[in-house]
């Protein structure tokens, strides 16, 4: 039988096909290729960062190549810079989240090293002069120990080690090291690899030239559309996408309109000169006043139309498994922000912060340290005594965050007042400061009464409705508000202004300050006793506590600033004032420094604490923010920065309405009420705010702690000096 022959276009057809399978395998396993070289080569610069002493750029590192792509030498790295930095916690925290998915040597005995030091640590006296050099030498055990896990993570990676390349890069990135400038840049020159087109980026971004920033991101998306490169174009769109090629239709448009107002408003400036009468100037100025803000919405929407296209191409490009990532919505929610639609971006944050999400991603990780570090320095979390908060801050952490997802601002950017950071910390201010706890009172217990302070701005008094109660863990529904008056906590309320006077008051910041306690004053319920106090280097009373506002009003004027600062005076004399006095005690303390006394805090604020005297803190200038924040917390009051001293009497009025906004919640318990030790949880509809707290019933937990280091009442006897001989 004569076989049939193939025809020659089917032939040709064929060829070509295997042709196009074969290159798209080729690409594919390149693409692989490029992908694993990039990682290896990350984590070999990572662990040789971690490796010189550079944690903190090793730790960075090791978290961008886990998002890039989740391996295990990447979260070993990250479990051990931890340790190396003495974050113990956060490092053990890390270790049990990966554990989870499987065992590992490295992690395991990790963390067992971080433990045992935690478990030594706890039992050293805090207060003892040798603590330190205990805690030194424990910390030199557990980095012994991580040293060895770090130099077997080591072996284990398969990268060209004594590549020249490989040495430029571990250079560049180190933040001890060269740096990245162009005569270094001119060692990469040669180098093709996926993470040489990282730094190249990163030196574009560094030295403004957005346009070659654009096209190596675009380049680095091609070949590996992780998030972080995904991240990385979306942003340098965003900021500066007006400045990379040619403008779209819509924002020629836009320019050229503005351009017409701009003309308008020269134009009447002209006629403002020549104007003959008071009326023509004020009816030209009203019309110039309006192409102002005008031209300033243009100008708005010429910056919005870049970032909306990058909100666009992060929606459409990621994949809708990565969509509930907390990087995808924390991407997102800065995005919604540099497009000044903070309601959008307050949504996703709220959303991100309140979810209970357990996943190892690398930004879910980091913003669970950074929330921790924002509690910490609020004072709502203990801080471990070994950690140094001036390496480890909120701030610290944020920049992790930062370099993960590639935000092109850093540095001095988040001293802005109108940053994402700082919009962040506002937001986390509103969820874990808007409910203040003020007090649980289990004395009839299993009834349980709560106050809480809302501190914020309210249209109109809360209902039940508005809250939401939970009681180890379970709703509570057959709840009820007490009539504050009826119960006679609305009677009275007293209320001593504590006002900054040191020497970097002086000139406008004084002057403003007058301004807005002078408003207070006058504004607030007549029925609220005031009094003031001043503080420099020392405090004093300006003003006894009085029910006339002249006093306090003429008392404000009087005040000069000059000296140093010391909050610690303030507050003690503030609280000598509030001594005898009933009814709701409350201080409002404003300060733009640094305390001279921060030493002996603690001693005022558990004072302070223990005769239910609230603070609220005010800050701006050069104010130690975490500081003010912890003193408000640790008195269950709220701190506020102010941007600058102008917007101070809009602060001093909206503490008026928030310290009035109390609320007695009872209820009974249901659930476990055998246990002694007990959580509560209340939350109000408004800004979805919250607040959680531990409560004992029966003896006060503290007293508690201290009996347990008393010696047995059986021993009283011998303990006030008696003997043997007497007992008989």
């Amino acid at each position: 039988m004569k076989k049939k022959k193939i025809p020659k276009w089917a032939l040709i057809v064929g060829i070509i096909m295997a042709i196009v399978v074969i290159v798209i395998v080729g690409l594919w396993f390149l693409r692989i290729h490029r992908l694993e070289t990039l990682v290896q080569q990350q984590n070999y610069v990572a662990s040789k960062l971690i490796e010189l002493g550079d944690y903190e750029q090793g730790r960075i590192l090791a978290a961008q190549n886990d998002q890039v792509k989740e391996n295990q030498i990447s979260k070993e790295l990250l479990v051990l810079a931890t340790g190396f930095q003495s974050d113990y916690v956060t490092g053990i925290r890390y270790a049990e989240g990966y554990l989870e998915k499987g065992a590992d040597e490295t992690l395991t005995s990790a963390k067992a090293a971080m433990e045992t030091f935690v478990t030594a640590e706890a039992a050293l006296d805090q207060s003892a002069y040798e603590y330190t050099e205990e805690c030194n030498e424990l910390k030199t055990t557990v980095r012994e120990n991580l040293l060895r896990l770090l130099l077997d993570v080591q072996s284990r990676i398969r990268v060209k080690r004594n590549s020249e390349n490989i040495q430029a890069m571990l250079d560049l990135m180190s933040s001890q090291g060269v740096g990245l400038n162009s005569e270094n840049m001119k060692a990469l020159e040669k180098d093709h690899s996926t993470l040489s087109k990282k730094l190249r980026t990163a030196y574009a971004i560094q030295t403004g030239d957005y346009s070659e920033a654009f096209e190596k991101a675009e380049e680095l998306f091609q070949e590996n559309d992780s998030f972080e490169n995904r991240a990385m174009l979306a942003n340098l769109v965003a900021k500066h996408g007006n400045q990379i090629g040619a403008a779209d239709e819509t924002i020629l448009e836009l320019q050229e309109k503005q351009q017409e107002e701009s003309q308008r408003l020269w134009d009447l400036q002209n006629k403002v000169n020549e104007a003959e009468t008071e009326a023509e100037v004020n009816r030209l100025t009203r019309r110039i006043e309006d192409l102002q803000a005008s031209i300033n919405d243009y100008n708005d929407r010429i910056q919005a139309e870049p970032v909306k296209r990058a909100i666009n191409f992060i929606e459409t490009t990621t994949p809708v498994t990565e969509r509930g990532t907390a990087a995808y919505k924390l991407e997102l929610a800065q995005l919604y922000y540099q497009a000044k639609d903070k309601e959008k971006a307050k949504e996703l944050l709220t959303d991100v912060i309140k979810e209970e999400d357990e996943s190892p991603e690398p930004a879910s990780l980091l913003l669970k340290d950074f929330i921790q570090f924002y509690l910490i320095m609020n004072g709502q979390e203990e801080k471990p005594g070994y950690l140094d908060t001036q390496t480890m801050s909120v701030e610290v952490i944020w920049n992790r965050i930062a370099q993960l997802l590639n935000f092109i601002e850093s540095g001095s950017y988040y001293n802005e007042a109108e940053s994402f950071y700082g919009y962040v910390l506002s937001v986390l201010d509103e969820l874990y400061n808007g409910v203040i706890i003020r007090k649980i009172d289990a004395t009839n217990f299993p009834t349980v009464r709560v106050t809480v302070n809302v501190a914020m701005e309210l249209e109109e008094q809360l209902q039940k409705d508005n809250f939401s109660i939970l009681e180890m863990n379970s709703a509570i529904k057959d709840f009820k508000i007490l009539n504050v008056d009826e119960i006679g906590l609305g009677d009275e309320m007293s209320v001593v202004l504590v006002v900054d006077r040191s020497g970097s008051m002086s000139g406008s910041p004084m002057e403003d300050t007058r301004k807005a306690v002078s408003n207070f004053i006058k504004n607030v319920d007549d029925t609220i006793r005031i009094g003031l106090v001043t503080f420099d280097s020392m405090a004093r009373v300006d003003c006894e506590i009085t029910e006339s506002r002249n006093p306090v009003l003429q008392a404000i004027r009087n005040v000069q600033a000059d000296g140093g600062t010391s909050i610690y005076s303030g507050l003690l004399e503030a609280e000598n004032l509030l001594d005898g006095e009933n009814g709701q005690r409350i201080v409002i303390l404003l300060s733009d420094g640094a305390d001279g006394d921060a030493a002996r805090i603690d001693e005022i604020l558990d004072e302070l604490n223990r005769k239910n005297i609230y603070v609220y803190t005010i800050g701006f200038g050069g104010a130690d923010t975490e500081y003010l924040s912890y003193i408000a917390s640790k008195t269950r009051g709220k701190f506020i920065q102010a941007d600058s001293s102008e917007v101070l009497g809009e602060i001093y009025s909206a503490i008026g309405e928030y310290m009035v906004n109390d609320y007695v919640i009872e209820f009974d318990v249901v659930v476990d009420p055998e246990k002694y030790s007990r959580i509560l949880n209340v939350s109000v509809d408004v800004n979805d705010a919250f607040a959680e707290q531990e409560y004992h019933v029966g003896v006060s937990y503290e007293d508690i702690l201290k009996e347990q280091d008393e010696k047995p009442l059986a021993d009283y006897f011998w303990q006030i000096g008696g003997s043997q001989m007497n007992a008989q």
